[in-house]
């Protein structure tokens, strides 16, 4: 397959799965609360045990895509049919421990995947335009969120049944996956033209790819702030309704979709660590105004920028270009996803603890309830401000200009 192809086919991939996935998971959610009378623990424990798997898979796909190029082949082709078995079982699942099994196994399949896709979007597109292209991506991602939470609230089905439909759109992702990246026996250069490497080259990490990789930390741990915290935030320290919290979270949500592809033109043009700086600036202001703000347009706006930066980062961290080297470029985007996933976890359990115990006392005129936000902010200001021990390389690669 050729890299113009290869990147039609991982932008129609990771739409469809988005989609899927995202009827799926709140579909499930309430299929355990209603149906199996699942504790809210085991509900969350889904995503956790998703999480987990997924970061422990990340890492372990990067290095053997980098050893063994021809790999990334058979990642794409075949790791979404076996998500199509456990998206059935989904539906039938007659005990929640069950279902966060499977959402364990799920999730070590979607780190495998996953990176693996985004290094095919990295080395297809042409050297000059990555970001743009990795911003496409998770755009596309993000707009297949939308349209599967927006398939999951209109269609007239209950949970079993809207299950299956998300069954039933995997099948469709797993056959173009495996169609069109088996329709050319053509290979890109996120194939390295078929060369297995036994012994990678081993450089080191650059300082600029040690920071993005803290960033990835970072700002994975503020989007799991972005869940169950925020949630909990907004309406007992905020007093937002539920409509007003569900039209904040819509409305905010929005505003970021595309901040994606805005981000990674920018780096085309101006380098990643610059475009980064600017993105961490925007999500140290919106977290310190969410934490302080108690106007809900002020929330609206502030929880705005930060899922904006947020969303911005992912095709900038993700870029193998910050692996300084082709030969480490799987690697450094496991390693990224891993630490991001990581962030999402720790962030979180930790906003909790501060919550139950510093609820209704204030610390230095902050309620207590909102210190992680500005814990947070902190964090981001600091990565910015280490932003200049990191220095900007480039990769260096075939590139077969007449196959884009």
């Amino acid at each position: 397959m050729n890299n113009k192809q290869a990147l039609w086919a991982s932008f129609l991939v990771v739409f469809v799965a988005s989609v899927a996935f995202y009827i799926i998971k709140p579909a499930l959610a309430i299929k355990l609360r209603t149906e199996l009378r699942a504790t809210a623990f085991e509900v969350t424990a889904l995503t956790s045990g998703f999480m987990v798997a997924r970061a422990l898979a990340a890492p372990l796909v990067g290095v053997t895509g980098d050893r063994v190029p021809a790999m990334r082949s058979k990642i794409v082709r075949l790791s979404l049919f076996p998500v199509v078995l456990i998206s059935v079982a989904y539906a039938y699942v007659p005990e929640a421990f069950l279902a966060v099994l499977l959402s364990v196994v799920h999730g070590f399949l979607s780190g495998v995947l996953w990176p693996t896709l985004q290094v095919v979007v990295g080395f297809s597109a042409p050297s000059g335009r990555r970001g743009f292209y990795l911003g496409s991506y998770f755009t596309l991602a993000g707009l297949g969120s939308s349209v599967g939470y927006g398939l999951y609230g209109s269609l007239p089905l209950n949970s079993t049944h809207l299950i299956l439909v998300g069954a039933l759109l995997y099948v469709f992702s797993a056959l173009l996956a495996f169609i069109m990246f088996s329709v050319s026996q053509t290979q890109g250069t996120w194939l390295a033209h078929g060369e297995k490497r036994d012994e990678p080259s081993w450089p080191g990490f650059s300082s600029l790819t040690i920071w993005v990789l803290a960033v990835s930390f970072g700002v994975g741990g503020v989007l799991g702030l972005m869940n169950e915290y925020l949630y909990i935030f907004l309406y007992e320290a905020r007093s937002l309704t539920k409509t007003e919290l569900g039209y904040t979270l819509t409305v905010a949500t929005l505003l970021s979709v595309s901040s994606g592809v805005f981000s990674g033109l920018l780096s085309d043009k101006l380098g990643i660590r610059r475009v980064l700086v600017l993105i961490l600036l925007l999500s140290a202001a919106g977290l310190l105004l969410l934490g302080l703000s108690t106007g809900k347009l002020c929330i609206i706006f502030s929880l705005a920028a930060v899922l904006l930066a947020s969303k911005a980062t992912l095709p900038l961290t993700r870029n193998i270009s910050v692996a300084g080297t082709a030969a480490m470029a799987g690697t450094v985007i496991g390693v990224s996803n891993t630490l991001s996933n990581v962030g999402s976890a720790i962030f979180p359990l930790s906003a909790g603890c501060i919550y139950d115990i510093l609820g209704g006392e204030t610390i230095f005129g902050v309620d207590g309830r909102a210190l992680p936000l500005v814990l947070a902010s902190l964090a981001m200001f600091l990565l910015a401000l280490l932003s200049p021990l990191a220095k900007e390389k480039h990769i260096k690669h075939r590139d077969n200009h007449s196959n884009h």
